[in-house]
């Protein structure tokens, strides 16, 4: 459960970075991710906003 948390908070850390226009590349380096996932979590958060970002659960795709 604690990684699950982990995940959720560093996504909700990439959505303030875009908030703020930082690149995709910056992000990736700075929070130790792919930029691969950092780009799926920019599609989600433009479509859905900090909530497309809010963990699923069990089982969930984030």
């Amino acid at each position: 459960m604690k990684a699950r948390a982990d995940r959720e908070a560093l996504r909700f850390a990439a959505a303030e970075l875009f908030e703020s226009g930082v690149d995709v590349d910056e992000i990736a380096r700075g929070l130790a991710v792919t930029r691969k996932s950092v780009n799926e979590w920019k599609r989600a958060w433009q479509v859905g906003g900090i909530e497309a970002l809010r963990s699923r659960g069990p089982g969930g795709a984030t």
